[in-house]
Formats: structure tokens, sequence, C-alpha cells
């Protein structure tokens, strides 16, 4: 079972040996690859041999490597991990204008219901409202109520003044756990047979992960909590106590259906309805809904 979330902020020589990723630096330590979800490389004094990237994405790891600022800025990818992936992605294209805008409704729905639930566990009365705007969501989100939501809410949130543009450590905070939320969401297209790049609503030509971006929205919240929750008033930086934590929310439980599970699981239960919306009209999305802050506790 994947479970656990390699971080790396030294300098360090990443080998593989054995089926075991090896983490060289002042001692050497050894890891199963089949028991890693993702690594993150945040050091520029990392090195890795091709041996290593090769039997990383063979065992379906997301790698984040990151800039001069210590952001995540690319991301390996497994790919050829899908017998079928043709016969999915004929269906990805195939996809019609209405079911889109029936799918992006449940997303939308499901975004902003858990943003309603993000103020109710700070205690902050907003959240009634919010609950009442996701009810209200019509196909294609035509009366753009999500972009209504995030208005008062990002506000209620952090303070009245609060923007999304504003130079803050809350924006940078976000920016993080969004990056890692985003890429364990294209790894688990990836590794089913999904094009990334071929959204439902986000249509960017550039953009390689726009159903990523789709279907991350309602996970979204997930880092919202966090980052509302245990950032403290003397925080001046994007502390690499704070990334590793940020780093972890793949491991944070929500709550899907009757059971609950950790986001990299209920991840990859989205995109396995979604897989299954592509042929069925009745299908529904299995979207998480957000709970108190849990990180999963291994036995």
């Amino acid at each position: 079972m994947e479970f656990k979330s390699i971080y790396i902020a030294n300098p360090a020589r990443l080998t593989v040996r054995r089926e075991q990723l090896v983490i060289a630096q002042d001692s050497e330590v050894t890891i199963p690859m089949e028991d890693i979800t993702s690594l993150m490389v945040e050091s520029r004094q990392v090195s890795i041999t091709s041996a290593t990237l090769q039997k990383l994405a063979e065992y379906e790891v997301t790698v984040y490597f990151c800039d001069e600022q210590h952001l995540p800025s690319a991301l390996l990818l497994p790919l050829n991990s899908h017998c079928r992936q043709l016969k999915v992605l004929q269906a990805q294209i195939s996809l019609t204008k209405p079911r889109q805008k029936q799918l992006w409704q449940q997303v939308v729905a499901a975004k902003i219901s858990n943003q309603a639930k993000c103020l109710g566990l700070l205690q902050n009365n907003g959240y009634l409202y919010l609950r009442t705007l996701a009810k209200q969501v019509r196909p294609g989100d035509p009366d753009n109520l999500e972009a209504m939501a995030a208005a008062f809410y990002f506000p209620n949130l952090f303070g009245v003044n609060f923007t999304r543009e504003l130079p803050c450590l809350a924006n940078s905070a976000l920016n993080y756990g969004y990056s890692i939320i985003r890429g364990a969401v294209a790894r688990n297209l990836v590794t089913r047979g999904l094009e990334p790049c071929l959204g439902i609503f986000h249509h960017n030509q550039l953009n390689q992960f726009n159903l990523a971006d789709d279907l991350m929205e309602p996970l979204r919240p997930l880092v919202d909590l966090f980052v509302a929750s245990k950032l403290k008033s003397e925080d001046e930086e994007l502390t690499p106590t704070i990334k590793k934590e940020l780093f972890n929310l793949t491991n944070y439980m929500l709550k899907q259906g009757a059971k609950r599970y950790r986001l990299i699981s209920a991840i990859g239960k989205i995109a396995d309805s979604f897989k299954r919306a592509l042929t069925d009209k009745s299908e529904i999305l299995e979207l998480p809904e957000l709970i108190p802050l849990e990180s999963y506790k291994y036995e």
C-alpha cells in the first residue's frame, strides 16, 4: 500500500537498489518503492539517476521538482500505464457539451458545499449563505456562482481585505498546497488512461492539466482549512516545516459516501467515477466532503 510522502530539502543523491529508493545524505536511508505515493525534491543540490526516475515512474510515484523560490515548478508523471488508453481518450473526446455541463455542475456544487463546511468548521456563520448557494448551481454554472462564492468566501476566511492576488503568506501557502493536490490529481488521471489536458470546463490550450484543474476544485477547501487553522500570525514566510505539512495533506482524511478516505485515495475514486461518467450518463462523480482536519495514522 502506497502511503509515504518523501520530502527532500537538503543535498542528497537518489538511486535505486532492489526495488528500494536509496537516499544518500550524511547517512543512507532506503524506502520500498511500493510504499511511496509522492516525492518532493525541494533542494537544488539533489542528484537523481535516470534509472531512479524510470523506476519512480514505473511505480506511479508523483515526483515534484522545485524552482529557486523552493516552489513546485515541474512534475514527473507515469506514461503508458493503462492498457486501453486510446479507448478512454476517444470517450473523452466524444463527451458532449450537455454532459460536460452536468459534470461541471456537480464539481462546482461540491466545491461551494466544501467551502461552506470549511467556514462552518471555523465557526464562521458565512457557511449558511454558501450552503444555500451550493444548492442553486445549474449545469455549466451559467450564473457564475463559483466566482460569487469565492468573492464571499475568502474575505470571510482570511479577513475583509484579503484577495487571492495579495502577496502574503496565506496566498503562498494556498498556492503551494493547491500545487500538491493538482499534481496528485494529474497522476491519478494519467494512471487511469485519462488525458489531463482535456477538461470539462477549463480549456486553455497552453494548459496540460485542464481536467486536473477541473476535478481538484472540491479539494481546495482542505488546503484552505489547513492554512486558516495552522498558520500563525507570527509566521512571516513559508518555512520548510509549513511546506512539509502542506505536502502531507494527501494523507489527510475526507468523507466520501459513507466512508472516510485519505485524500490520495479519494482522488483515485474521483478519477474512477469520472472515467465511468464518460460512458454512463447516470454516473454521479464521487466527490468527497470536507471534515475536521485529521491526518491518517499508520499502524
